[in-house]
C-alpha cells in the first residue's frame, strides 16, 4: 500500500510578490526574527502578510541565520478509526503583559496523515521520520520524512520487512529499527543511515521476545532500551550484544521521556516524577518545593517529552460539567543541584485544548525549527 505524501523535496525559495511598499526580502529578513509563536497573528494582519508567513523562505532565512525554536507537535486521535490530528504549541514568549491562558494547541493541517494505527515515530533534528504502521488493515513497510522546516514530506525507501510498533532508537546518526513484525519474517534489525538515506540490515540480531511485544523504546547512553508489558531489554549497537534490565522494568510508564541520558516518568501510586539513572541503574524522586497537579498521572494517558532540556508533560482532564475534556500542558524547568539531586521548577501549568471527546495522545515531540 502506499503512503499519500508528497515526494518534493524541500524546496529551493522562489520570489513572491506582497504588493507592499517594502521589498518581500526585507520583510521576510524581519519576520524571520520574530517567535514563531507569533506568526499566526501576523498572518491575520493582511493577506501579503500571509503569504510570505507561509513561504519557504522564511524557514531557509531562519535556518541560515540560526533562528531556531524548540516546538512541540502533539497527535490527538479520536478513536482507531481515525487518524490522529496533529498540533503545535503555540507558546507565547516570557514577555510582559503575557500570561500562559496565551499557550495554546493550534492545528497542524500540513502535516501528513499517518496509518490508522501501529507507525513508529521518531525525530532527528527539525526533520520527523514515520516507520510502518497499518494501513487499511495490512501490515506497510513504508517509511516518510516530514521537514518541519518547509512543511514539507517526502518517500524515503522502504523497509526490508513491514512493521507495526516497531521499536525505533537513534545512534551516531543512524536510526535503528527492531521488532513490530512476525518471528517467522525475520530477526533482522534494519538501520537507516540518516545523512545518506540507505540502508543498512544485520541479520537475526532481534531478540524474539520483541517482535510482537514492543510497548516504548528510547535511547540513554548511546543504548537503546525496549520496554513491553513484562520485560525490558536494551541493545548495545557498538557489541551487537542484548541484555536485561531488571530495575528500570520495575517503575517506568507509558508516558516516560529522555532527558540527559536520564529517564523520567511517572509514579504510580502518585502525583511525583521518578527518575532512572542508568549509570547508577537506581531509581530517585525528581525534588520540588511545589507538588504537580494530582491530574497528571500515568493511568489518563499522560504523555512526556523532551522540550528543549524542560519536562513537557501532556494530560487531560474530563469536565463533566460541560461534557468534555480538557487538555492540559504543564512545563518544568530542571536543575541538577549538589548531590546530583535533580530538581524542577514549574513553570506554568495551563488549559490549552477542549475536545468534544476522550482523545488518546499518539504522539508527543520536540522539534528543532
Amino acid at each position: 500500500m502506499s503512503l499519500p505524501v508528497s515526494s518534493t523535496s524541500s524546496p529551493q525559495p522562489k520570489s513572491t510578490s506582497s504588493s507592499l511598499p517594502i521589498q518581500d526580502e526585507l520583510i521576510v529578513s524581519c519576520f524571520a526574527r520574530v517567535p514563531r509563536c507569533d506568526y499566526p497573528s501576523l498572518s491575520l494582519v493582511s493577506k501579503p502578510f500571509n503569504r510570505l508567513i507561509a513561504s519557504p523562505e522564511i524557514n531557509l532565512v531562519r535556518s541560515l541565520s540560526q533562528s531556531t525554536e524548540n516546538v512541540l507537535y502533539v497527535a490527538l486521535r479520536n478513536n482507531h478509526e481515525q487518524n490522529p490530528v496533529w498540533y503545535t504549541l503555540n507558546q507565547k514568549p516570557n514577555r510582559e503583559g503575557s500570561h500562559p491562558r496565551n499557550h495554546k494547541l493550534v492545528p497542524f493541517p500540513s502535516f501528513p496523515s499517518l496509518p490508522r494505527w501501529g507507525a513508529s515515530v521518531t525525530v532527528v533534528g527539525n526533520e520527523i521520520y514515520v516507520f510502518g504502521g497499518c494501513i487499511d488493515g495490512e501490515i506497510t513497510s513504508n517509511v516518510f520524512v516530514f521537514d518541519s522546516r518547509f512543511g514539507t514530506s517526502r518517500s524515503l525507501p522502504s523497509m526490508r520487512v513491514a512493521r507495526v510498533n516497531a521499536a525505533l532508537g537513534v545512534v551516531d546518526g543512524k536510526i535503528y529499527v527492531i521488532g513490530g513484525c512476525k518471528k517467522e519474517v525475520s530477526l533482522d534489525i534494519e538501520v537507516l543511515d540518516v545523512k545518506t538515506q540507505t540502508w543498512e540490515c544485520f541479520s537475526g540480531l532481534c531478540k524474539e521476545e520483541l517482535l510482537e511485544r514492543t510497548v516504548k523504546s528510547l535511547v540513554m547512553k548511546e543504548k537503546i532500551y525496549i520496554m513491553d508489558s513484562a520485560q525490558t531489554f536494551f541493545y548495545d549497537p557498538k557489541t551487537g550484544k542484548w541484555e536485561d534490565d531488571i530495575v528500570l522494568n520495575e517503575e517506568w510508564r507509558f508516558g516516560s521521556c529522555v532527558i540527559d541520558n536520564m529517564l523520567y516518568t511517572f509514579d504510580r501510586c502518585s502525583s511525583k516524577i521518578r527518575i532512572y539513572d542508568p549509570k547508577a541503574n537506581s531509581w530517585t524522586f525528581m525534588k520540588s518545593a511545589e507538588d504537580l497537579p494530582e491530574k497528571v498521572n500515568y493511568f489518563v494517558g499522560s504523555r512526556m517529552a523532551n522540550h528543549g532540556g524542560k519536562l513537557a508533560i501532556v494530560y487531560m482532564n474530563p469536565n463533566f460539567k460541560y461534557g468534555n475534556t480538557e487538555v492540559w500542558y504543564t512545563e518544568i524547568a530542571l536543575e541538577k543541584r549538589e548531590g546530583k539531586e535533580i530538581w524542577g521548577k514549574v513553570l506554568w501549568t495551563n488549559l490549552v485544548k477542549t475536545m468534544n471527546y476522550w482523545p488518546t495522545i499518539d504522539h508527543c515531540l520536540d522539534v528543532i525549527v
